[in-house]
């Protein structure tokens, strides 16, 4: 029946137009917004890469500072040569790009100003002044920095505390005890043209043998600071190198974005409304950190933009034409109208797809034929010419890697069944190149018949590539932390929920043998209990605890880590479990060991006792508190060296040290005082207690059946704490006593006669 047109339908074509014009400005408005999104999660993936790197790269620094901090620990006096040697083997060019130097700044009152000046000019440096000039309550002169080139000799002597920036970071550090970063400040090594931003780390070094539980007692007990200078445009580029040539990347001191507080800027001009602002703390202090990029508008973005607009527009025109011509032709229109809306129908199937799917590549599979339609741009994004793919769907296949084709294919016959609403797969899929590129690959079913069979299918391809790679690298960098650092997480009951290849490294434990375990599984003999309780007190009343333990390894042998142990919280703030992290300090803590214990017996030695002695002294005169000293040797035992030679003394020295260590409290400390004499320190001990104590080890001493020489007997001089005591007053009554036990028929107790 032919149509017969009125005029009503003149207002079709500007209908049509109006249309035309909304779909344009819609699909071009949702292409755009994807893009926009698609290149703020790139912004968001490499601000957190960037974020991630530059946090990793501090924490690093902060253990150079806590090795150089060890140093001084474990050295009563760190000379100037083996801080140098220290430095060099640390490698700071190729292991800590972007470090200006590693150096020690010493401590110094205004009465001992000059005494230090003279020392350090000694040393052969026949100028050396603390500088700048002025009388301060505190110095704190650079005396070692490493490497001491043309740049870092400038700074030799320089007082940081005359500077209020470096002092409010170094006073922080030492009240602290932690690593403390500076706010932003103008290196003294600065000299040419190229003056960059800086900053500083500070770790304090401690005088052994003060008490550090307050930030008073710290700030009393402070000898110097262990730290490093950065140039802020030098570490970064050490740490990012060109590895984020979009992204324009700003570092500010502080709060503030203004120009006083710039630290850092990348200076590659991307100024676009794709902006990130982003806090971090480091160190106890907190950059800002801003990115941007303007990388939406690159050419590829733009081709598809305006690709699908122009198309629909183009569409759009074309009904307009054919609408005036079925007004003007009445026979032909049903033929036009009929030819136009399949073209329509097909064109507005594979533009709706295109922007459900990014519209990055798009192919159009005939089910029936098993032919295939690839747009072009489906073949630019693969290397290829319009001309160089032919319509196969197995020359398709063939492009798809091999390790993947057979999840593709289930994707596919997962939808095609009616498993899935859409199909969708992420795979590897040839370049012409002979490189592959990851794609997203997309597509619903268009087309049926009557009884649902399907007849064609359309689809996109979106290049992933960089997503995968920055997936890639995320991983790559969790595995270095899982790899390297020896971290745990438990929950709220201590049972551990995670840990690190590192910790199960230096403990000898599998994975599967830790989790769900306590951590008592690592627990020490030595340590004592009191240790684990003061743990749990303060991370359960949600504060951070740091301290120094000795673990055991599951073949028995012990180890040392230096542990930081921080309450996990949920978004209510609430406390949900505990992260460590642990540092290995065994070569740290052997050394020490070395120094303060006697060789032959294991115990402690003269020296370390008379270290404990001086403590435990002065903790009875501040609080009033008993304490008790015991001398005691071997009775005849010079005859055991004479009867089976010095290798049976020793022999019987190591098992009589054996029993006296087994059998004192876990507050007292025994030693080898020298010779065939030893010294128990008991605190909170009377001299009755003492006495007891005495009795008991005197008793288990004679019924000891000793190699070579069967059984011995020993003889004990007990003296306690009296007001106006000092060490050589207490050991001359418990050595007297120990006298008057050997002249009393030995195998004797015998206590101070005190007047």
């Amino acid at each position: 029946m032919p149509l017969h047109f009125n005029k009503s339908y003149k207002i079709w074509p500007v209908v049509t137009i109006i249309i035309g014009l909304l779909l344009s400005f819609f699909s071009g408005w949702f292409t755009y917004n994807y893009y926009k999104e698609k290149e703020n999660l790139r912004l968001d993936l490499a601000s957190n890469e960037i974020v991630l790197l530059v946090q990793n790269r501090m924490a690093a620094y902060e253990q150079v500072l806590k090795s150089g901090v060890g140093l001084f620990k474990a050295s009563d006096m760190v000379s100037r040569k083996e801080w140098a040697i220290f430095v060099k083997e640390h490698k700071l060019n190729e292991n800590f790009k972007g470090i200006q130097g590693f150096g020690y700044s010493e401590v110094v009152l205004p009465q001992n100003k000059h005494q230090h000046e003279e020392r350090i000019r000694k040393e052969g440096f026949a100028d050396f002044k603390i500088h700048p000039d002025g009388k301060r309550e505190l110095y704190t002169s650079i005396i070692y920095l490493e490497p001491f080139d043309e740049r870092n000799i400038r700074a030799f002597g320089y007082d940081m505390f005359s500077e209020k920036v470096r002092r409010a970071a170094m006073k922080k550090a030492m009240q602290s005890a932690k690593a403390v970063l500076s706010g932003k400040i103008t290196l003294v090594q600065e000299f040419n043209t190229d003056i960059q931003a800086g900053f500083l780390m500070y770790l304090p070094v401690y005088k052994k043998g003060y008490k550090l539980d307050t930030p008073q007692e710290r700030a009393s007990a402070i000898q110097g600071f262990v730290y490093a200078p950065f140039r802020a445009n030098d570490l970064m580029n050490g740490i990012l190198g060109k590895m984020f040539p979009d992204i324009d990347f700003e570092i500010y001191d502080g709060d503030s974005l203004n120009k006083e507080n710039l630290l850092y800027d990348s200076n590659t001009n991307n100024k676009s409304t794709l902006y990130k602002k982003t806090k971090v703390a480091i160190n106890e202090h907190t950059w800002t950190l801003t990115f941007r990029t303007n990388s939406i508008f690159k050419s590829e973005n733009i081709y598809i933009i305006f690709l699908i607009p122009s198309l629909i527009l183009i569409l759009t025109f074309l009904l307009y034409s054919l609408l005036n011509s079925l007004i003007k032709t009445e026979e032909s229109a049903m033929e036009i109208a009929k030819k136009a809306t399949q073209k329509l129908q097909n064109s507005e199937e594979r533009l709706r797809y295109a922007l459900e799917g990014a519209g990055d590549g798009l192919w159009d599979w005939n089910l029936v034929t098993n032919e295939v339609f690839f747009s072009k741009r489906w073949k630019e994004m693969l290397g290829f010419a319009e001309d160089e793919i032919g319509s196969d769907i197995d020359e398709w296949k063939n492009m798809i890697h091999p390790e993947d084709l057979k999840h593709m294919e289930a994707d596919i016959t997962a939808h095609l069944e009616g498993k899935k609403d859409t199909y969708k797969n992420e795979h590897r899929i040839k370049c012409k190149d002979g490189s592959y590129k990851w794609v997203l690959d997309r597509g619903i079913i268009v087309s049926r018949t009557f009884d649902g069979t399907p007849l064609r299918m359309v689809g996109s391809h979106s290049d992933i590539s960089e997503r995968k790679q920055s997936q890639l690298k995320l991983a790559y960098y969790l595995q270095i932390i899982d790899k390297n650092v020896i971290s745990s997480t438990t929950d709220l009951h201590g049972k551990i929920t995670k840990v690190s290849q590192a910790f199960c490294d230096i403990s000898g434990y599998s994975k599967d043998e830790l989790l769900g375990k306590n951590h008592n599984i690592l627990r020490h003999k030595d340590m004592p209990s009191t240790i684990y309780k003061e743990l749990w007190k303060i991370i359960r009343a949600g504060n951070v605890w740091e301290g120094e333990i000795k673990n055991m390894r599951k073949d028995g042998s012990a180890y040392w880590v230096d542990v930081t142990i921080s309450p996990i919280k949920n978004e209510q703030g609430e406390t949900v479990g505990y992260t460590s992290i642990r540092h290995d300090i065994t070569d740290k803590k052997h050394i020490e060991e070395l120094s303060v214990t006697d060789r032959l017996t294991q115990l402690y030695n003269r020296l370390k006792l008379d270290e404990i002695f001086s403590m435990k002294l002065a903790s009875a005169r501040r609080y009033n508190s008993t304490f008790s000293v015991i001398m005691m040797d071997i009775d005849y035992f010079k005859s055991v060296n004479d009867t089976w030679g010095h290798q049976a003394g020793d022999d019987i020295l190591k098992e009589f040290a054996t029993i006296i260590k087994n059998n004192i409290r876990e507050t007292d400390v025994v030693g080898r005082w020298g010779g065939e004499e030893f010294l128990i320190l008991s605190s909170q001990s009377s001299l009755e207690s003492a006495i007891e104590l005495s009795e008991k080890l005197r008793d288990l001493v004679s019924l000891f059946k000793f190699s070579y020489a069967g059984h011995k007997t020993a003889s004990f001089g007990v003296s306690s704490y009296h007001a106006g005591d000092d060490e050589k007053t207490m050991v001359k009554r418990a050595d007297d006593a120990l006298y008057r036990a050997k002249e009393n028929g030995r195998n004797r107790v015998e206590s101070e006669k005190y007047n």
